[in-house]
């Protein structure tokens, strides 16, 4: 009896209560309309950049002139040519001769007294091999709309050098930076260091060398 009396009263109250909240609820497209996040489209403007890279371009050759100082004989004009090979993304090898002409000591400017060294004896010949890696890859900005890729590598090699007569194994550390103008061109900027005996001014020593250079290279 209780039951059935609780079924009378539960029944309507529960049927009322469900129409109610059909009525405040809104609909499902409603719902999913209005729970779309707003959106606002960014007015940018796409400029095109012309990404010069050395692609397939894996042999390297250049020319290069400067500033050689050879320790104890001034600072002296310089000329280098080298060919190169990208062994892959980060390494190469590089093959330079080059060429420069000492100047006098200080010795023999502030004394009376023979020349040490005769004209061909202040020739100074240097060949030799390097190997490098690509240190740091990037971009230079020239302008606002000009942008050329750039690296900064490293080098470390060997070689001979001729001078004064005689001929002293070079060991040569480079530290270079180039800009790619185009795929097939870049504009070389190097500091050297070149380290070899020499006898000249009576004993043994090592001199260091330091050369700035700059030039350009052609890839194919």
């Amino acid at each position: 009896m209780e039951n059935r009396i609780q079924r009378i009263f539960l029944v309507p109250l529960f049927t009322a209560s469900t129409l109610a909240l059909t009525a405040l609820m809104p609909s499902s497209a409603a719902f999913a309309a209005d729970d779309t996040p707003n959106t606002v489209k960014a007015d940018v403007e796409r400029r095109t950049v012309l990404d010069d890279v050395i692609d397939t371009e894996n042999f390297e050759v250049g020319i290069q002139g400067g500033i050689l100082s050879i320790e104890d004989f001034e600072s002296n004009p310089w000329i280098s040519a080298h060919v190169g090979y990208h062994i892959s993304e980060h390494f190469y090898v590089k093959a330079r001769y080059a060429q420069a002409k000492a100047g006098e000591t200080s010795f023999e400017k502030l004394s009376n007294a023979a020349p040490l060294l005769t004209d061909d004896e202040r020739e100074l010949t240097y060949y030799g091999l390097n190997i490098g890696y690509n240190l740091l890859p990037g971009e230079i900005f020239f302008s606002k709309d000009t942008v050329f890729n750039s690296v900064f590598s490293i080098e470390l090699g060997g070689g001979s050098t001729e001078f004064a007569g005689d001929e002293q194994f070079t060991f040569n550390l480079t530290a270079n930076y180039r800009v790619f103008l185009t795929d097939w061109i870049a504009w070389d900027l190097s500091m050297s260091d070149y380290l070899f005996n020499t006898e000249v001014t009576g004993a043994s020593k090592t001199t260091h060398n330091l050369n700035f250079a700059t030039g350009v290279s052609f890839y194919f």
